[in-house]
């Protein structure tokens, strides 16, 4: 009488839930298998609505606009060679001057001081240069009369000898006119070496000369130098001194250009490169825009070689005609190279280009990637500013993808729009 109602307690807890569930899922896996099976839709490709342009192969002229800075062959930076006050400056930054002009003088009262003590020198030696002729002269002359006289004490010591071998005549005055000889021999010797130095004398003195010469040169051109000229016409870039500075032997005073030395230098992109250096004479067209005139450039040379990282090698082009007068150093401009015509060239859009040598062509609704080579920009009829590209693929007639697809392949389905 008391298990009955523990059993059944049990299988309210336990066991009845557990057929509930498992009745449950046993309907839902029956409903589930028998739904009747919908049929699969096919798969169909999806295809991109494009823009596209006909190839048109003609014989073009291409142009680069490139982008290049105004630069000068010539650049003087004037130092002073000479130290002194600076009194005047004639010109400011960014004067235009003519070759010889005086830009900037010094005080030169010391360099006059020093000119006229250089000149001194020169006139001192001149002096003793005259008085070293007079010298040999008087010695010349001195020489004959001194060798006179010794022949008139040989005269007398032979005498003294014959009259002392007849006891005429004492031992004391032999020997007083032996003296005599030989101290007029000494007279001659010493007037002879004088005679002998004489052009060694005057080679010291005119070696002198020429030294002080050089110095009296030096101060002159000292003087000079107080006077700072300009070298060529051109423009004034700096002045780096003021009036009053004491200036010293290697101090910068200003710098400025040659004019007529300007040129644009400008970076010419490997692909272009062959075609430049292909290119001379009146073939290649190269010009600027300076106050709304284009003036004309020429190639003057090419770089000698290729700065690391960059993509391309330094042109120069000189300027044409007097033009150059009108620009400033480290002006940005841009430059309009037109190159010789190309055969069989297509102008199309820029952004039918991928990458940098790759565009699409439509074949048979699906897109089919060629490898093409920029030539150049070109300017249609209208105005619209196309890229001229060749390829050995391109064919007349063929259309090119304009519009932009991030996921442009070959094959890809496309659609064209009318």
């Amino acid at each position: 009488m008391i298990r009955q109602p523990i059993f059944s307690g049990v299988f309210k807890l336990l066991l009845l839930p557990g057929l509930i569930i498992s009745s449950a899922g046993y309907y839902f896996y029956y409903m589930k298998s028998s739904k009747p099976k919908i049929p699969a839709a096919p798969a169909t490709e999806k295809s991109w609505s494009i823009a596209v342009v006909p190839v048109q192969l003609a014989d073009r002229s291409p142009s680069l606009t490139l982008y290049g800075v105004v630069e000068a062959r010539e650049t003087a930076k004037l130092s002073t060679t000479v130290n002194g006050y600076v009194k005047a400056i004639h010109y400011n930054k960014g004067d235009r001057v003519n070759q010889g002009d005086l830009l900037l003088r010094l005080d030169d009262q010391e360099l006059r001081l020093i000119l006229r003590q250089r000149q001194a020198g020169i006139d001192d030696l001149e002096a003793r240069m005259d008085n070293e002729q007079l010298r040999f002269k008087s010695d010349q002359q001195a020489l004959m009369i001194e060798q006179q006289l010794q022949d008139i004490n040989n005269h007398n010591l032979q005498r003294q000898q014959e009259l002392l071998q007849q006891n005429m005549s004492a031992q004391a005055r032999l020997e007083d006119a032996l003296r005599t000889v030989r101290q007029q021999q000494l007279a001659i010797i010493n007037r002879e070496r004088s005679i002998a130095e004489h052009p060694s004398r005057l080679a010291q003195l005119k070696a002198q000369a020429t030294n002080s010469e050089v110095q009296l040169s030096l101060a002159q051109i000292d003087l000079k130098r107080s006077r700072i000229t300009a070298p060529f016409s051109g423009r004034i870039l700096s002045i780096d001194t003021a009036v009053g500075n004491r200036v010293r032997n290697g101090d910068r005073l200003l710098s400025l250009y040659n004019i007529d030395s300007l040129e644009i230098r400008t970076q010419i992109p490997d692909r272009y490169l062959p075609m430049l250096q292909s290119s001379n004479g009146p073939e290649l067209k190269v010009q600027i825009s300076v106050q709304d005139k284009m003036v004309n450039l020429k190639l003057q040379r090419l770089a000698a070689e290729t700065a690391t990282g960059r993509g391309g090698v330094d042109a120069y082009f000189g300027i044409v005609g007097e033009q150059a007068m009108h620009l400033d150093i480290g002006r940005n401009v841009q430059v309009y190279v037109q190159l010789p015509p190309k055969r069989n060239v297509a102008a199309i859009p820029t952004q039918s280009i991928y990458g940098q040598n790759r565009v699409y062509r439509v074949n048979d609704d699906r897109l089919q990637a060629i490898v093409i080579e920029r030539v150049g920009q070109w300017t249609d009829a209208d105005g619209n500013s196309l890229t001229l590209v060749a390829g050995k693929q391109l064919q007349e007639g063929d259309l090119l993808m304009t519009t932009q697809l991030p996921n442009a392949v070959t094959g890809l389905l496309v659609e064209v729009n009318e």
